[in-house]
């Protein structure tokens, strides 16, 4: 499962885009994850999208990569452990825990409000994972 949400600007307009893919029962997944997005990134399953993509400019993102069998219960801790001492990662961040894998980081203007986009974020990626059954 990779789950990604974007904050996203195009000219004056903002939003946030989301989007779920997931990899199968056969798939193998790999001890570093981290890759994923780019590699094998998976089957869209679900978008939510806020702003057109093409041409969008990322103020930030979080991506969220865990086999697809993971419980949301499990992604949802794990995301509540890396917040917790966000201040101490560095930008852009890799973290890993539990066999689930986040990448986070946000633009340079944005690093005062980090921790308030990361809880942004991870509310996106909560709710399109509560849809996902």
């Amino acid at each position: 499962m990779y789950t990604t949400a974007h904050r996203v600007q195009r000219g004056e307009s903002e939003g946030i885009n989301r989007f779920l893919h997931l990899h199968g029962e056969d798939f193998c997944w790999p001890k570093d994850a981290s890759s994923l997005p780019e590699a094998a990134p998976g089957e869209e399953k679900r978008a939510e999208v806020e702003l057109l993509p093409g041409g969008n400019r990322v103020r930030s993102y979080l991506d969220v990569l865990a086999p697809d069998s993971t419980s949301r219960a499990l992604v949802s801790w794990v995301l509540t452990v890396f917040g917790e001492d966000l201040n101490e990662r560095l930008n852009p961040t890799v973290f890993r825990l539990e066999g689930v894998t986040i990448r986070f980081g946000v633009d340079f203007s944005m690093l005062d409000r980090r921790g308030e986009e990361f809880g942004a974020l991870a509310e996106a990626v909560r709710e399109l994972l509560s849809e996902r059954d």
